[in-house]
């Protein structure tokens, strides 16, 4: 039975992480008509309960930024502390998990472990508040694109079959996001090559449940360095519960009873008792890459649907939520005609190389976590391989945290331009993540954090650091700003009367300004209305230090609205003209 077309502005194929956090961003964002998310079936409980647990700083920012992290907060384990133990079972330092030790500069200084179910369950209430629910069960069985159809139109139709009536209907769509898994349908139906580049000779067990214990500090993120079943992972859970993780030889098979056997030998020296089993599984490791992320100007891939590795570093959830971070906010603006939409080249161009450090590195680690020292190893043979596995693990560290991921600046990409300011940190750069400094309200010097005043909305931030001189801001900045018709119209909200709009909502861009100096009023530091909100910071100037700022010369930082540093420029009298070029990149039609 087939029924009529139904038309969409982006369909999202597949109801994991990566594809809710996808649709919940376009629902939140606005302006876009309609945003579908379908998942094939419905999960069992033991398929709901177990999956990824951790997300990493900078993926915390990323969900604090989209309204998300204070209830991740109220349910999940906030884990600070390491601990390695040998074969003996004594604690060593330096090893396993210790690189979450330096994970600093962050409001989110731990990991934040929650098990995928229930963090699945706070992005779809979240999600339902913008009347966006995922249908279940229908799949997408096939799709053609018309290419005589221009970009940004309805240029795919997607056939889904609920599966239960076996009822088939077409949906047109502007965009098509694949978000559905290793097994992705969307990239075999585009022919999408999805490139291994190796597979473990082992396979890996996980195993969730409430365990009694003598390990000495089992509320944490632990390794244990076993002979027999590589470096085991043992992490604390939220409601008490704990998870561990081993290798077991490739042509072993299981049942839940010999998975809580080898989880047993696994730990030794320390016993365990199983009090409950909440979810296991067994499988087998493979380091798999899409040969692209976006074909057809119209059809994209995120998460396990572009790529695969091990759970190794815990980076398969926090990856494909970096992809969602960077897709929906570009795709919102060339939706709404306000952005090119080349723009959507960058996500590609952005995300690949970071996902390909990530499989190169997950390679050595999947190895190392089974004993085996990494492939075309140049040093000593016989290197104990969990003080490689240290090693690499801490020389990663600032990437597995999230905080240390860059985007390359790049002569097609608009978005991460060097600009006429250089920071006095090296760290500090275009492509880079702006830190979330801590500022102070006016008036009751409350502190707040820079991320919960620019919240992701799709909306570029321009943090203008104002200087300790007089005037604090060139004149040239307030007249450049007020006589822009670019900035004016990015700036602009919209405004009606009795329902009936007068401008059309832009609302891409957000002043603030920081100051430097605490004064009872903005006013009497600027002598002059502050652009957009204002803040200080504090009497250590923390946040004019973390940007590399002298207080002398003040700066201008675009921060786009994923996050990314965007550019830097001089706050001197030519500052809204380079502004405005940069923005002259990226938008259109204001």
């Amino acid at each position: 039975m087939q029924e009529a077309e139904e038309c969409v502005d982006v369909l999202v194929v597949g109801a994991g992480p990566a594809g809710l956090i996808t649709a919940y961003q376009l629902s939140k964002f606005g302006a876009v008509s309609s945003v579908r998310i379908i998942e094939k079936s419905v999960r069992t409980i033991q398929d709901a309960y177990g999956r990824a647990i951790t997300l990493f700083p900078r993926t915390s920012e990323m969900l604090d930024q989209l309204g998300l992290a204070d209830e991740l907060l109220q349910d999940c384990f906030a884990c600070r502390e390491t601990v390695t133990y040998d074969a003996h079972g004594e604690e060593v330092h330096g090893r396993g998990w210790s690189f979450m030790s330096e994970m600093k500069d962050t409001a989110f200084d731990f990991a934040l472990v929650l098990r995928q179910k229930f963090q699945e369950d706070i992005f779809r209430n979240a999600m339902k508040k913008y009347n966006v629910q995922v249908e279940v069960p229908a799949e997408f069985i096939a799709a053609t694109i018309d290419h005589d159809v221009s970009v940004a139109d309805y240029r795919v139709t997607a056939v889904l079959s609920n599966g239960h009536e076996r009822k088939v209907r077409r949906v047109k769509c502007k965009y098509l996001i694949g978000c559905d898994g290793a097994h992705s349908s969307v990239r075999r139906i585009f022919s999408i090559p999805f490139e291994e580049s190796s597979t473990n000779e082992e396979k890996w067990v996980r195993v969730d449940g409430l365990i009694k214990t003598d390990l000495p500090k089992p509320r944490t993120y632990c390794s244990i360095e076993s002979p027999t079943h590589g470096n085991v992972l043992w992490v604390a859970l939220d409601r008490g519960a704990t998870r561990i993780g081993f290798t077991v030889p490739h042509s072993y098979e299981c049942s839940k009873d010999a998975i809580v056997k080898q989880a047993i030998a696994a730990v030794k020296p320390f016993h365990i008792e199983f009090e409950r089993v909440d979810w296991w599984t067994l499988y087998t490791v493979r380091q798999r890459m899409a040969k692209t992320f976006f074909v057809d100007d119209c059809v994209f891939l995120a998460g396990d649907a572009c790529h695969t590795h091990s759970s190794g570093a815990a980076q398969g959830m926090n990856t494909g939520i970096h992809d969602a971070v960077n897709l929906a906010w570009k795709l919102n603006l060339v939706l709404r005609r306000l952005a090119r939409p080349n723009l959507l080249e960058t996500y590609e161009a952005e995300r690949l190389p970071n996902v390909k450090r990530l499989i190169q590195y997950d390679k050595d680690i999947s190895r190392l976590m089974a004993n085996r020292l990494p492939e075309n190893w140049q040093g000593d043979p016989d290197a104990d391989v969990n003080v490689v596995l240290g090693q690499i693990m801490s020389e990663v560290g600032p990437f597995s945290s999230g905080l240390g991921i860059s985007y390359e600046i790049q002569a097609a990409n608009p978005l991460n331009v060097e600009g006429s300011f250089r920071s006095l940190q090296q760290s500090i750069r275009p492509g880079a993540r702006g830190p979330d400094v801590t500022l102070l309200r006016p008036g009751t010097f409350e502190p707040t954090r820079l991320i919960r005043e620019l919240p992701n909305m799709a909306r570029f931030g321009l943090l203008t650091f104002a200087t300790e001189r007089t005037p604090a801001l060139p004149n040239a900045v307030y007249e450049g700003v007020d006589s822009s018709t670019l900035l004016q119209a990015l700036i602009a909200k919209v405004e009606s009367i009795y329902g009936i709009r007068l401008i059309e909502m832009a609302d891409c861009v957000k002043f603030i300004t920081i100051l430097p100096t605490r004064a009872p009023s903005p006013y009497e530091v600027l002598q002059h209305e502050p652009l957009g909100c204002s803040y200080f910071d504090n009497d250590e100037k923390a946040a004019y230090r973390r940007y590399g700022i002298d207080p002398a010369e003040g700066a201008v930082v675009v921060l786009r609205p994923d996050g990314w540093i965007g550019t830097m420029i001089a706050l001197e009298s030519e500052a809204v003209s380079e502004l405005e070029g940069y923005l002259k990149g990226i938008f259109i039609n204001v």
